[in-house]
């Protein structure tokens, strides 16, 4: 059967012409498993709305974003520029639209000990994702730093949360480490497991403790609501918006990606007036 979801993207990839690349970290407190479910999931909304994205793990764990691939995506970009490799020999497909790689192997606090070791590792992230991709980036605060890198710094930041009381301080907290280190910046925040209304409430909060104590602004991005589809979609190997295009989550997860293009495009709107 033919399959015109492909050049559906594609045909909207060209509509759209040229891109700068979206850098957008994404800071979690929600267990790994469940935020791998999202990255995938987010990253398939995303291509379904014309985009490629580039799923790359910063965060050293075993069970980070790579570890969904269908093999170790080997070397890593570190490896790669140590020896002036080809960025894409550490992608690994991971269905339509969607590439997994890893950073680095070790913290870059033990790897950039040269003066231009950030810059060889910025030039393999930014051949790894070229003019007008998605490169979301599982971030670990507390296992590596990966905003010694200017791409990652200067980027967007997600924070996604659920709903209990231990995963909203501790996505606050991650607000309150990346503000120490990189100043003020805005965020956005993505609820899990919740209903608009209660993720709404949360962004609220968090909204106001950040701007009381940091002078820092947080955003609602979205929600993804609890949903049956999600397990169902994962046992057929498949993302929710596209095995189950009417579900709340698939809906849900529409409606994040349209938010977030929606703030890359405003703000490259801004920076190409300035360079005028």
């Amino acid at each position: 059967m033919l399959d015109l979801s492909n050049d559906q993207a594609a045909g909207l990839r060209r509509i759209l012409g040229a891109r700068k690349s979206r850098y957008v970290s994404v800071l979690t407190a929600l267990e790994p498993a469940q935020k791998n479910l999202v990255l995938l999931n987010l990253a398939a909304a995303l291509v379904r709305a014309g985009n490629e994205v580039q799923l790359l793990d910063a965060s050293l764990n075993a069970d980070g974003i790579a570890s969904c691939a269908a093999q170790l995506p080997t070397p890593s970009l570190w490896q790669l520029a140590c020896r002036q490799g080809d960025a894409q020999q550490a992608v690994q497909p991971h269905g339509p639209g969607v590439r997994i790689a890893r950073l680095a192997n070790r913290p870059l606090s033990e790897l950039l000990g040269q003066p231009d070791d950030a810059a060889k590792l910025s030039q393999q992230l930014q051949t790894l994702s070229p003019a007008g991709q998605f490169c979301l980036v599982d971030t670990d605060l507390q296992r590596d730093n990966p905003f010694v890198l200017p791409e990652l710094a200067q980027g967007e930041m997600v924070v996604l949360t659920a709903s209990t009381a231990d995963s909203i301080k501790h996505a606050y907290a991650q607000i309150k480490a990346l503000h120490g280190q990189l100043g003020r910046r805005p965020f956005l925040l993505m609820v899990v497991g919740a209903t608009l209304a209660q993720a709404e409430k949360i962004q609220q909060n968090i909204a106001q403790a950040a701007n009381h104590y940091l002078a820092v602004p947080v955003r609602f991005l979205g929600h993804l609501p609890q949903d049956e589809h999600l397990a169902r979609a994962l046992q057929l190997g498949r993302p929710v918006v596209e095995a189950f295009p009417m579900a709340g989550a698939s809906i849900a997860l529409r409606e994040v990606a349209a938010r977030l293009l929606n703030v890359g495009q405003s703000q490259q709107t801004a920076a190409s007036l300035l360079e005028r």
